[in-house]
C-alpha cells in the first residue's frame, strides 16, 4: 500500500462513556471532517490516556516495560498503520528498524496508537477505515428520517 492511502493522525482524542465505552478518535486536525474511531478496553485506554498525559500511573503499565527493553536493544519506531478492517477488527502494524533492516510487526490498534504516542512516531490510519464528521443539518435530517420510520 502507498501512503498516499493514509492519513497522519496528528490528533488523538480519547473518550469514556458508561453506556457505550472508551473509544479512540484519530483526526489528520481538529477540524477535519473525517476521523477514525475505534472502541478499547479499560487497559489500553490507560495505557493511551497516560502516554497523553492525562493518568499518571504509580508502576509502569505493560507496554512501557516492553518499550524500555527494546529501546535498549536498539529497536527503532518508524510509523504505525492502521489499514484494514476484517470481520469487524480492525488491523495495525508497527514498522520498525532492528540492525538496519525494517521490519514490520502485526499489532493491536490501540497498543499501536499508545506506543506511536509514547515514541512520538506517526500514526498512520488508511483513508477506507475514516468516517466523515456529519454537519448539525445531516443529524437533523437523519434525525428526522428516523422519527417517520415504523421497526
Amino acid at each position: 500500500m502507498e501512503n498516499s492511502d493514509f492519513i497522519v493522525a496528528n490528533e488523538v482524542y480519547i473518550k469514556t462513556d458508561r453506556q457505550e465505552g472508551n473509544m479512540v478518535i484519530l483526526k489528520e486536525s481538529e477540524n477535519a471532517d473525517y476521523y477514525f474511531l475505534m472502541f478499547v478496553g479499560d487497559s489500553e485506554i490507560t495505557a493511551i490516556a497516560k502516554e497523553k498525559g492525562l493518568v499518571e500511573p504509580r508502576r509502569p503499565l505493560t507496554h512501557d516495560t516492553y518499550l524500555t527493553i527494546l529501546e535498549r536493544a536498539g529497536v527503532h519506531f518508524h510509523r504505525v498503520e492502521i489499514h484494514t478492517m476484517k470481520e469487524n477488527t480492525y488491523y495495525a502494524r508497527i514498522v520498525t528498524e532492528i540492525d538496519g533492516e525494517e521490519m514490520v510487526f502485526d499489532s493491536r490498534p490501540s497498543d499501536a496508537v499508545a506506543l506511536a504516542l509514547h515514541e512520538k512516531c506517526p500514526i498512520l490510519v488508511h483513508k477506507k477505515l475514516l468516517r466523515r464528521e456529519l454537519s448539525p443539518e445531516e443529524v437533523q435530517e437523519y434525525e428526522s428520517i428516523i422519527k417517520t420510520v415504523k421497526f
